[in-house]
């Protein structure tokens, strides 16, 4: 409420709004009042009755007019009469506590305006002996203060403050001050902060404690809630993992306030170098908007990779311009099983276009007969003997399936369901090829693998059904990595030669993405030519064409031109890349600063990929200088398969983490993953004034929310209390300038109206 409106309400109603909002009416008269109020209220109603024989001039709506006006006025006189109080709880003077939690975190440091920090507005408020809240709030309570940014410590004055936190944890701050004071008769706390909030752990959960101990928290905001002018990378995503000579997709969210509308760059880099750059519009002001940039990383080992906006002119925040993600990059060899229902030339070609790629293994199997099959690429010779897999741990072996033309009935039932699994359970890759007995010209349609396809599944309807297509990018496909050939222009991809499909492909499925659209040349309409899903743990891809050697062979194409070689390689690289091992480690976030602990979850799957719960797990810890941490880690209730730990990030640098894992008689060891200590600069991201998230503490336990304009109001208001050691108070209301305004008006209205009625 304004400060005015607030004089104002305090004039007509005698008391502020939160004597109010903490008080309970009651009725203070004594049993005589009573007696003199009801007989007093039937002697007005017999006299308003009278005014139903006025007659003269009078007609029927001045005459309720004048009854309600009169019956007001009674009613207000009885009202008085019965002497109405507010019964409000305040606290005994110097017998109760209040607890002042300071934000001690960086982004205190930042200054809205840019000249004055929230620091210096800190220290103006309670940092100063003649500051006149503290100096208000010593009258009448012992003030025990605070510092917060991971958690609450005590402090013995504002001074001790040095506004260096890497963390603001509200939760953890106010339950720290809590627990500190609870042997105290504790009449409130005041949490004086910007609103960051960017720790793990639950702030529901310590505002729910705080309600059932009674404790009100009044919040003092303190900063902006728009900065004048700035960039922030609000989020920065990409792959955990991928595969030496991948192009990863690196998408980063951009929010601009006050920039304008200019284009900017966005640059990854690693260890100073440039990696990729990509040019962008600004989104309008307020607002975000996303860009995603295709880096390539041919070297193998973790990958730190620092995404950056180069700071605007004037800019209020740079330290929010850039931010870190690790990717860890693995040297192997990922295996593929590819099944082709009749010899075609895409069989033949795709094998070729990655035979010089070390780190994938296509392994082929053809059908030539009934019963009778090609083998290519396998590792001995009794794999695949009979065929397409039959068991879950022979066909969870793979990283990936491509599915050629092939129609449905060449797979049992539970083949079928076995792929929908190695999708959905085993978090593996499956592209499906276009061809005469693929879709729904394979009889796809209705069977366990239909809602893997990301496309619909229409009926055949036309067995002559025939499109020669020109293939473009579609919006999402420009910085896809599947799209990576040359520079993934468009022009790119507008020089491709034509292609064929023999399947009516419907539309995409609901959250699925088109990356590459064939246009007839016959004028016909568009249609899907390369789209994708996620689905469960993995991902399914459909590439609805028959002939893609054809970007290979056809007399346009030049002998040197790598782009049908590197178009398969980016594809099984993408469906390979996120396939979970048996034991996975994940660490989040992968960069901590220096003394904070770094959670870790192990997934732990059967050769079924079911979850092992109940095994014996390891983590195995190797600090930047060599030294070796064992820990024992704890099954999560409730997840299956996974196991949860933490360790403590010492000193700077990078932590080699891996997982032993033991369950019976098997065993098995994670691949390495990677986490970073060093500088980080969570404080500056959401750096704004969180006001909603202090209003909701503030609503939550009872409390007030302050500005530094309105704060000289809370030594007055925090007086008004239930917690602590309190006293009852009676305020009469009979006597506020609202009730003889109204009477006054109310009678004054009445002898107008009866006077320009002649009545009186």
């Amino acid at each position: 409420m304004p400060v005015w409106l607030e004089s104002v309400f305090e004039f007509l109603f005698k008391y502020r709004p939160i004597v109010f909002a903490k008080g309970q009416l009651a009725l203070s008269a004594s049993r005589p009042a009573f007696v003199v109020a009801l007989v007093l209220a039937v002697i007005l109603i017999f006299v308003a009755l009278g005014y139903r024989r006025v007659g003269g001039r009078l007609r029927p709506r001045d005459r309720a007019l004048l009854l309600g006006l009169r019956v007001g006025a009674a009613g207000l006189l009885v009202l008085a009469l019965l002497r109405p109080s507010l019964v409000v709880s305040t606290a005994v003077p110097e017998r109760n506590v209040v607890g002042i939690l300071l934000d001690d975190s960086q982004s205190m440091s930042i200054a809205d305006d840019g000249t004055t920090p929230r620091s210096a507005t800190v220290a103006a408020l309670f940092g100063r002996p003649d500051s006149p809240v503290p100096a208000g709030l010593a009258e009448r309570f012992q003030i025990r203060y605070f510092r917060f940014s991971r958690g609450a410590s005590r402090i013995p004055s504002p001074a001790a403050l040095g506004f260096e936190g890497l963390r603001s944890d509200l939760g953890a701050s106010l339950d720290d001050a809590r627990r500190d004071l609870a042997a105290l008769p504790l009449a409130g706390l005041v949490l004086v902060s910007d609103g960051a909030d960017n720790a793990d752990s639950s702030l529901t959960r310590a505002l729910l404690a705080l309600g059932a101990a009674g404790v009100p928290v009044h919040t003092v905001a303190i900063g902006k809630e728009q900065l004048p002018n700035d960039l922030e990378l609000a989020r920065v995503d990409a792959p955990r993992r991928a595969l030496r000579g991948s192009s990863v997709l690196v998408e980063a969210l951009v929010r601009q306030q006050g920039a304008g509308r200019d284009s900017v760059e966005l640059l990854v880099e690693e260890e100073g170098q440039i990696l990729a750059t990509q040019r962008f519009a600004l989104p309008g002001d307020g607002q975000a908007t996303a860009v995603r940039i295709p880096v390539a990383l041919p070297q193998a080992g973790p990958r730190s990779l620092t995404v950056r906006l180069p700071a605007r002119q004037g800019e209020t925040v740079t330290r929010n311009n850039a931010r870190q993600v690790t990717v860890t990059v693995r040297d192997r060899e990922e295996r593929v099983l590819y099944y082709e229902g009749e010899p075609r030339f895409e069989f033949a070609f795709l094998r070729r276009a990655i035979a010089s790629d070390s780190n994938l293994r296509v392994v082929g199997l053809q059908r030539t007969a009934e019963n009778k099959f090609l083998r290519l690429g396998v590792e001995d010779s009794l794999e695949l003997l009979g065929g397409f897999p039959r068991t879950r741990e022979d066909l969870f072996d793979y990283r990936a399936v491509i599915l050629g033309s092939v129609e449905a009935s060449a797979f049992t039932v539970d083949q079928l369901r076995m792929l929908a699994d190695f999708v959905g359970r085993r978090g593996g890759g499956l592209l499906f090829l276009g061809g005469s007995r693929s879709f729904a010209e394979g009889g796809f349609r209705g069977t366990p693998l239909e809602d893997v396809f990301p496309l619909s599944i229409d009926d055949p309807g036309d067995p002559e059904y025939f499109r020669v297509l020109k293939v473009k990018l579609s919006p999402a496909g420009f910085g896809h990595p599947m799209t990576q050939v040359g520079d993934a222009s468009p022009q790119v991809w507008d020089s491709m030669p034509p292609v064929t499909s023999v399947n009516r492909v419907g539309a995409l499925r609901p959250g699925a993405t088109a990356l590459l659209v064939g246009s007839d040349t016959a004028g016909r309409g568009d249609q899907v030519v390369l789209g994708y899903q996620r689905y469960g743990r993995g991902r399914a891809a459909a590439l609805a064409v028959q002939d893609v050697w054809m970007w290979q062979m056809h007399a346009d194409v030049a002998p040197e031109d790598q782009r049908f070689e590197a178009f398969w390689r980016q594809v099984l690289r993408w469906l390979t890349s996120e396939s979970p091992d048996r034991i996975a480690v994940s660490s989040y976030p992968d960069r901590v600063a220096p003394g904070e602990p770094v959670p870790v979850i192990v997934d732990v799957r059967d050769p079924t990929y079911h979850g092992v719960n109940g095994g014996s797990v390891t983590l195995r810890v190797t600090a930047p200088g060599g030294a070796m941490e064992e820990i024992p880690m704890e099954w999560m209730v409730g997840s299956d398969g996974q196991y949860r730990s933490a360790f403590l990030a010492r000193g700077p640098g990078e932590y080699r983490v891996e997982a032993l894992a033991i369950a019976g008689a098997d065993t098995g060891r994670s691949e390495p993953v990677y986490a970073t200590a060093g500088p980080v600069d969570r404080e500056f991201f959401g750096a704004e004034r969180r006001t909603s998230l202090l209003r909701r503490i503030a609503d939550e336990t009872g409390g007030g929310f302050y500005t530094p304009e309105t704060l000289e109001k809370l030594p007055r208001d925090i007086v008004y209390t239930e917690r602590g050691v309190t006293t009852t108070e009676r305020l009469d209301l009979w006597d506020m300038p609202i009730v003889f305004l109204l009477l006054a008006g109310l009678l004054a209205g009445e002898w107008g109206l009866r006077r320009a009625r002649g009545l009186a």
